[in-house]
């Protein structure tokens, strides 16, 4: 009845045997198994976790590891591209100075100046006719330009050779300039179409002749026309200059002028210069090549560690290991600038847009992960120690400051199971609470056992004093059904035969739960039937005489709301009383609903000398009436919604009628199970039913 929402308890199991009871284990020894089972236990979980975090810390490392040796590619991969950026600027400073002498010259040549410089020049210049030739070795300011150096006499040549003259004298005073911005540049040369050319730095002509051969060097032949059809610039197979400049790679142009080819220009790149820039690449690991599209190896640390000494361009096998590139076309076969393993190296092919060179980074897999060890193995090694000892440490506490007591206590618990209560053992001070709070909970324990028995007695007292046996009436049938919220409810429910052949029906709810609700209720039922049967009252003079009974000595101020009813089967006449509690819903058998009309007065044990009124229908035959508690109407969801009224009657509406009382009394029933599905019960919940079969005489049913 209360509306306040009591938890539910949880019925109790019941008691397993504890050991030194009857049909359970006792004795010392099985305390002692209990401990060291317990010890068993705590050292394999504790192995396993400690086991598990070194896996996982180990894991994490490696991870660690795996994910750094990612990132120090991935870094490598930038110092190769900065390298190799550095490089490009190099190579394309080259390239933009031959487009620039080529420009010149041509220049030169189609203006007509050339034509006049070279006649000038030959008749009265700086050049001297020598032994089947002529040279500029008498030049006033040598290092201001070339020496020009040719086959043949200066005079009675073709205007073509003048021209061309004119056109390398031009060059020549450009050159002094070029020095300073090319400091890799060991030689300028013109090669002209007229047995003759220009040689920068200066140098006497016997140092430099002019040689018939170079027109049959690879210098001289991709400029022509059948192998360079566009005229475009080009880089040449490396060659040996001398001792004092050692290998050298040209870059050079095909200069043309008056619809024909004047010559070709050409700059002798110092693979030394080349070398040295290679030699500051700033990763200490592994080895940074330059090599050309022929396959030769133009700059390397250890082939080119004397580079001046050397005189003829290494070849890819002797620079690279033959397993990772055997030839020129398996390097440009590699991704451009994305590192690949391969034989267990890592290389990185870093193309140049200026030649037709690749820059090659080739470094064994093994030796830079030694490099990431060497560097992260101290830190991580002393981490895993660190947490080793740790471990350890926590271990030898937790063993002594919790194991050791909490065995200690399952010792305690054990011994209190068999009622013999120990004393304390020698624990730390902030385990004693628990041994303090263990003792005290195994005898209120025992104190809650006898007191659970006294509940289970007075739970089937209550329920015997409801009735179990229903009447037999061909007129009428009755049903009812009570959920306690707790093991003793304050809901009851009766039915009694009175003098005349009519049928007492009592449904009530009395104020609060428990023990207390429960004997207040027997006395209620108990008052109720004995006024309503001995006396012969009606509802209303049996509500008011239960009343005056009920307000004697009630100094808890209990109270108990009471539907009263009498039914009288030969007419279907019922005539109630209600003291406070919800009205009754009636279903007529065409499925018409209606609350039976109020007859109110308060609850009983309230207000002494309380009248109540009195009213009555008439039941026809398939007509039924539902009684019942609030607890039905005040049960609610997980979502704190009440059942309602309103639902009461939504789960008799349509076409459903009912056969028999208990027909209705299920129905009810399962529609507040349903909408409350989990939530906990919090009120008692009681129904019953009558339902009209027929009027007249027993056995002449109308």
């Amino acid at each position: 009845m209360n509306s306040v929402q009591d938890r539910r308890p949880r019925p109790m199991a019941a008691a397993a045997p504890v050991d030194g009871a009857p049909g359970g284990p006792a004795g010392p020894q099985a305390s002692a198994e209990t401990g060291l089972s317990f010890f068993r236990g705590y050292n394999r979980t504790i192995g396993v976790a400690y086991g598990l975090l070194l896996l996982a810390l180990g894991g994490f490392f490696a991870w660690q590891l795996q994910r750094s040796f990612g990132d120090e590619v991935a870094f490598l991969r930038g110092q190769i591209e900065r390298h190799g950026q550095f490089l490009e600027f190099v190579l394309r400073s080259s390239t933009d100075q031959i487009e620039s002498l080529r420009l010149a010259a041509s220049a030169e040549r189609e203006s007509g100046r050339a034509c006049r410089t070279g006649r000038q020049e030959a008749q009265a210049g700086e050049l001297r006719e020598a032994l089947n030739g002529f040279h500029r070795d008498a030049a006033l300011h040598p290092d201001a330009g070339g020496n020009l150096v040719g086959f043949g006499r200066l005079r009675g040549r073709s205007d073509d050779f003048y021209c061309d003259l004119g056109s390398a004298l031009a060059l020549s005073g450009q050159l002094h300039a070029l020095a300073f911005h090319l400091p890799h540049a060991a030689r300028v040369r013109f090669i002209a179409t007229d047995a003759f050319h220009l040689v920068f730095p200066w140098q006497p002509s016997e140092q430099v002749p002019f040689d018939p051969a170079m027109y049959r060097d690879s210098v001289w032949n991709l400029a022509q026309a059948p192998v360079n059809p566009d005229r475009q610039k080009f880089w040449a197979p490396p060659f040996f200059g001398g001792e004092a400049v050692g290998l050298l790679a040209p870059v050079a142009a095909p200069v043309h002028g008056g619809g024909r080819l004047i010559g070709v220009v050409a700059i002798d790149m110092s693979l030394d210069y080349l070398n040295r820039v290679n030699g500051n690449f700033g990763y200490p690991l592994g080895t940074v090549s330059v090599v050309d599209a022929t396959g030769h190896v133009l700059a390397h640390p250890q082939a080119y560690a004397q580079p001046l000494g050397v005189r003829a361009a290494v070849s890819l096998e002797h620079a690279v290991p033959a397993q990772l590139l055997p030839t020129a076309e398996a390097l440009a076969r590699l991704p451009a600038g994305e590192p690949v393993e391969r034989a267990g190296w890592i290389v990185v092919r870093r193309p140049f847009v200026s030649a037709p060179w690749n820059l090659v980074y080739a470094v064994p897999r093994q030796a830079l992960w030694a490099k990431l060890l060497a560097e992260r193995a101290p830190a991580m090694g002393g981490a895993l120690l660190a947490v080793a000892l740790l471990m350890a440490v926590t271990y030898a506490l937790t063993r002594r400051e919790f194991v050791g007591p909490a065995a200690r206590l399952v010792d305690h618990v054990a011994a209190e199971s068999r009622l013999r209560a120990p004393a304390i053992p020698r624990v730390p001070a902030a385990w004693r609470p628990w041994f303090e709070a263990v003792s005290k909970a195994f005898r209120e324990s025992v104190q809650l056992g006898s007191l659970r028995k006294e509940l289970d007695i007075a739970a089937r007292l209550q329920q015997a004093i409801l009735p179990r046996q229903w009447p037999q009436d061909s007129r009428y049938s009755l049903w009812g059904s009570m959920q306690p919220a707790r093991e003793i409810g304050g809901d009851f429910y009766d039915h009694f035969s009175l003098v005349d052949g009519r049928r007492g029906l009592v449904v009530a709810d009395v104020s609060g739960k428990g023990i207390s609700a429960g004997l207040f209720g027997m006395v209620s039922k108990t008052a109720l039937r004995s006024q309503a049967t001995h006396r012969a009252l009606g509802p209303a003079a049996a509500l008011s005489e239960v009343n005056e009974a009920l307000c004697v000595d009630n100094e808890s101020a209990m109270f108990v709301t009471t539907f009263y009813a009498q039914y009288e089967p030969a007419t279907g006449e019922l005539r109630y009383a209600n003291a406070g509690h919800p009205p009754p819903l009636l279903v007529r058998g065409d499925g018409v609903q209606e609350w039976l009309a109020r007859a109110d007065g308060p609850a009983l044990g309230v207000v002494e000398g309380a009248t109540y009124g009195e009213r009555s229908v008439r039941l026809a035959p398939g007509d039924f009436i539902l009684f019942f508690t609030d607890g039905v109407n005040e049960a609610m969801n997980q979502a704190g919604q009440d059942f309602g009224l309103a639902r009461v009657t939504e789960a008799f509406a349509g076409a459903y009628s009912a056969s028999a009382a208990r027909d209705a009394v299920d129905r009810l029933l399962a529609a507040v199970s349903a909408f409350a599905a989990d939530a906990e019960q919090a009120d008692d919940i009681t129904c019953l039913a009558l339902y009209c079969h027929g009027h007249g005489l027993p056995g002449a049913v109308s």
